[in-house]
């Protein structure tokens, strides 16, 4: 993949680890390089991919506090588009939305698919045990798109379970994560305000 691409492939990865755990910014070259590992194998599938225009997944009904503010990060290249939405109250993170899509035909590297479909498998089974329980996540591919989507409610989520499963998770006293930290990591990994 070019280097561009490369990135914005790390970014779901990166995001999902980094931002949507609220990691030190520190830190950061190591969650890329753990993701960077990550999208390197690939899964078996029988999808034949045609070529299409994106398609939008469908946003999960919000369900914050009526005061609570709304940030929109975006990162993209000609094969990628990652938009977080995040929900903030004060400069505590409420919830994090995020959907990535990749053009699969424009993506470079030897079989795009099949690295995105391992990829996605893993984080989903990493956290597996968070599933409906403040976290969401769902995969399509369709028409030469595959979308990932994924949601944490950090209102919703055991945090201190969280941090169980992902040790470097930098939690404040009261066991929350701090937007600002969290908007500053996503920024420096390439995301832009919309």
């Amino acid at each position: 993949m070019n280097k561009t691409t490369k990135t914005l492939a790390l970014l779901f990865t990166a995001g999902l680890v980094l931002a949507g755990c609220g990691q030190k910014q520190d830190s950061t070259a190591t969650t890329q390089a753990q993701a960077k590992a990550e999208t390197t194998t690939a899964a078996p599938t029988t999808a034949t991919p045609t070529t299409a225009a994106p398609t939008t997944v469908a946003q999960a009904k919000t369900d914050m506090p009526a005061d609570a503010k709304k940030t929109v990060l975006e990162a993209s290249d000609e094969a990628v588009k990652a938009t977080m939405t995040l929900y903030y109250k004060d400069d505590v993170l409420l919830k994090q939305e995020s959907v990535t899509t990749y053009i699969v035909s424009k993506m470079e590297g030897e079989n795009p698919l099949e690295t995105l479909k391992k990829s996605s498998a893993s984080n989903e089974e990493r956290l597996k045990e968070f599933i409906g329980k403040g976290f969401e996540f769902k995969t399509d591919y369709k028409d030469d798109v595959f979308t990932i989507a994924y949601t944490f409610d950090y209102t919703k989520i055991d945090m201190k379970k969280l941090k169980e499963t992902i040790p470097g998770l930098n939690l404040r006293d009261d066991n929350t994560l701090g937007y600002s930290q969290f908007k500053e990591a996503l920024i420096n990994g390439g995301y832009k305000e919309k």
